[in-house]
């Protein structure tokens, strides 16, 4: 996966895990799939993502988050890109 792309799926991501977190607190139910808890340290790392850059990211550092975003992926069974 290029940076180009990896850029492109952190965005995605992180605009679904927002609308996940809207929808949980909107709806008054319990949370889906994922809990707040869930949520916000999957936020974290994207935006630690974000904050060094995609270029700059390590090898385990990115290994990491190309698996989050996967298993995202296979959670909703959708492309978040």
């Amino acid at each position: 996966m290029s940076e180009k792309e990896l850029h492109s799926k952190i965005q995605s991501t992180k605009a679904f895990l927002d609308r996940e977190m809207i929808r949980i607190r909107t709806q008054n139910v319990g949370p889906g799939n994922l809990s707040f808890r869930e949520i916000g340290s999957r936020m974290d790392m994207l935006h630690e993502a974000e904050r060094v850059g995609v270029r700059n990211l390590g090898e385990r550092q990115s290994r990491k988050l190309k698996k989050m975003i996967g298993e995202l992926e296979e959670l909703r069974q959708v492309s978040l890109n």
